[in-house]
């Protein structure tokens, strides 16, 4: 089974903008892609096959659209706290030097919990 989520994760992390336009042509063109090396397979692939293949690439695409959701939001809630009045009394410079950290657990937690309702 070939890691779907990886290569087109990749692939978004390369757009030079993250929009849902640009986005949803490279999971069209997965889409596309992967069709046309799954029809022309020699030996031919079984229907079931082929829906499994595709079954996968939509979940992989599923994941990678929360992994984007999740960077938006913590992305939001990092320029949130700092347009608060802490502004005032913690330098940004600082607060970005504490905030990996912090943001990457935050993103940890809400992978877990997104992928606990599946």
């Amino acid at each position: 089974m070939n890691d779907y989520y990886s290569i087109v994760a990749r692939a978004v992390s390369r757009l030079p903008s993250k929009t849902d336009e640009a986005r949803h042509g490279i999971y069209e063109r997965a889409r596309t892609a992967l069709q046309a090396t799954l029809r022309t397979h020699d030996p031919p692939i079984s229907e079931a096959e082929l829906a499994n293949a595709q079954s996968a690439l939509e979940a992989a695409i599923r994941r990678v659209e929360q992994d984007v959701a999740i960077e938006t939001a913590v992305g939001r809630m990092a320029q949130d706290l700092m347009a608060t009045d802490m502004r005032q009394i913690v330098r940004e410079e600082d607060v970005y030097h504490a905030a990996p950290s912090f943001i990457s657990k935050v993103k940890q937690f809400i992978r877990v919990r997104l992928r606990s309702r599946e």
